[in-house]
């Protein structure tokens, strides 16, 4: 409770002082890493793609697509990809003087709300690599108060684990089995907690966290249902599409288009 009484705190700070000093674009790459380094500025990472992992704090964070990372002034951190699943990110530098210490390090963007906003900002710094138009701080103030937001609701620790296991390996298929044992648990056990915690059982969950990973494929990127489909573990077009019809009521060509009459 005292850590979301002050993260409550810092959503009722100024977050006009949060000052917006560049938005970039991390592209997949089979070899990329970052030695040890710090900065002066704060940073979100929003992963797009891929698996992104992390050193820093004493601590060796995984994140995959749905998940956004807050990277502290000064706190020095190493960064590398998975060379099977290449991280591809929007990151977002920033500072916010009055901040007094940095919330958790870690958030599921559940809605992609982070991710669309941050694709926003990025999209305005092409337009204007200055940033200097009051939409792009604007975006970039309400990137940080999304992140504090859903800092401030975390998720069920049982819970938080095994969807972790579910994006970082969205691509693969998984069974019951792995989701159990990405649990703890037994699998009578695991179904029964799963289902207490989150109302659904955990294929089901796996299920919607793919084609929440496709729905946001399909708002962001021009890709073809046929890339998309395997990117989210789904076996092919057609199958992609029959669930997305049953899951929004709408094909993905409408939702694409933003056609859902």
């Amino acid at each position: 409770m005292a850590a979301i009484a002050y993260i409550g705190h810092l959503l009722r700070m100024n977050l006009t002082a949060v000052q917006t000093l560049g938005i970039g674009h991390l592209a997949p790459n089979r070899a990329w890493r970052m030695d040890a380094h710090t900065h002066t500025h704060h940073e979100l990472i929003v992963v797009q793609d891929g698996q992104l992992f992390v050193e820093i704090q004493g601590e060796t964070i995984v994140a995959a697509a749905g998940e956004a990372l807050w990277y502290p002034a000064r706190a020095a951190h190493r960064e590398w990809t998975s060379p099977k699943a290449p991280v591809e990110s929007l990151f977002l530098a920033f500072d916010w003087p009055e901040l007094p210490s940095p919330p958790r390090l870690r958030v599921t963007d559940t809605e992609g709300r982070m991710s669309q906003l941050a694709r926003w900002l990025y999209a305005e710094r092409v337009a204007d690599p200055s940033l200097s138009q009051p939409v792009a701080a604007l975006y970039g103030q309400t990137l940080v108060a999304e992140f504090l937001r859903l800092a401030a609701r975390p998720e069920d620790e049982l819970v938080a684990r095994v969807r972790s296991h579910m994006r970082r390996h969205l691509r693969d298929a998984i069974t019951l089995d792995d989701l159990a044992q990405a649990g703890g648990m037994s699998k009578f056990h695991f179904i029964r907690r799963y289902r207490q915690r989150t109302g659904t059982t955990p294929m089901a969950d796996l299920r919607l966290t793919r084609l929440a990973a496709a729905r946001d494929l399909l708002l962001t990127t021009n890709l073809p249902l046929k890339d998309i489909a395997p990117r989210c573990g789904l076996r092919d077009e057609f199958h992609l599409s029959r669930l997305f019809r049953r899951q929004f009521h709408a094909s993905p060509g409408q939702f694409r288009r933003h056609d859902y009459s």
